[in-house]
């Protein structure tokens, strides 16, 4: 069962079902992080005195996106429309693209290449 970390700042989205998406990068050791179908379980300090549980859900997909300098972003090789950003930026617990865009080039540098992992609703 896949296991899945979340700032703190994350967290209350996570459990409220706000947010039903996350970013990765790929993994160092270029094993898969998870795939459709998979229970994943949800928590945010891991690794740490605090650690606590989110949740579990069944993970609903697994794609490849890339997140340009431009703020162009794909999913797959599909060209995402400002409305889709705004929605893929609100999914995964941001107001809007441009916090997403400024978080990604701080945290990680642009461009980004990485997944986006779906979920279904928290048991």
């Amino acid at each position: 069962m896949p296991a899945l970390n979340f700032m703190k700042r994350f967290a209350p989205w996570v459990e409220s079902g706000v947010k039903w998406t996350t970013i990765r990068a790929p993994r160092k050791d270029g094993r898969e992080i998870c795939r459709a179908g998979d229970t994943l379980s949800l928590y945010t300090g891991m690794r740490r005195r605090g650690c606590r549980k989110l949740g579990e859900a069944a993970c609903k997909s697994v794609e490849s996106i890339r997140i340009e300098r431009s703020g162009v972003t794909r999913i797959g090789h599909r060209r995402l429309t400002r409305h889709e950003k705004y929605w893929l930026a609100i999914g995964d617990g941001f107001k809007d693209f441009d916090e997403i865009l400024a978080w990604f080039r701080d945290v990680h540098g642009l461009p980004f290449r990485g997944y986006l992992i779906r979920w279904g609703e928290l048991r």
